[in-house]
């Protein structure tokens, strides 16, 4: 069963993937998000290197000992587009199996748009 572009479920998506998280500055449920990439087990992750559920992703990387990449967004060279911009290049760049979305904004929602476009599979956590 391929599972590009597709919404999956938790019990669904694959296990050990290289994955974008994803999800709102305001995101602090630390141990939803715990549990959920516990679950996942990925072998690396990728996040955009902000506060909320980026910064969460990377605590639960260092605490693992999984790699972690960090995709800032320019946004002094690219202004208010940098967000988009950003989550283009960490697609292309990181080339994930998959991207898990935790609740968010304009971001999280274009980050889910890029997912599915790019035909990956996308498990978004509510």
């Amino acid at each position: 069963m391929s599972t590009g572009r597709q919404i999956l479920s938790l019990s669904a998506a694959p296990r050990r993937a290289r994955i974008i998280v994803c999800g709102g500055r305001d995101y602090a449920d630390r141990v939803r998000l715990f549990a959920v990439l516990d679950a996942l087990d990925p072998v690396e992750i990728a996040q955009g290197d902000a506060r909320g559920a980026d910064a969460l992703a990377r605590d639960w990387a260092a605490d693992r000992g999984v790699p972690c990449a960090r995709y800032r967004a320019l946004w002094e060279m690219e202004g208010k587009a940098a967000g988009v911009l950003r989550n283009r290049r960490m697609f292309d760049s990181f080339a994930p199996g998959g991207v898990v979305s935790f609740p968010g904004g304009r971001g999280t929602a274009d980050m889910e748009r890029v997912a599915l476009e790019g035909r990956v599979w996308l498990l978004r956590i509510t």
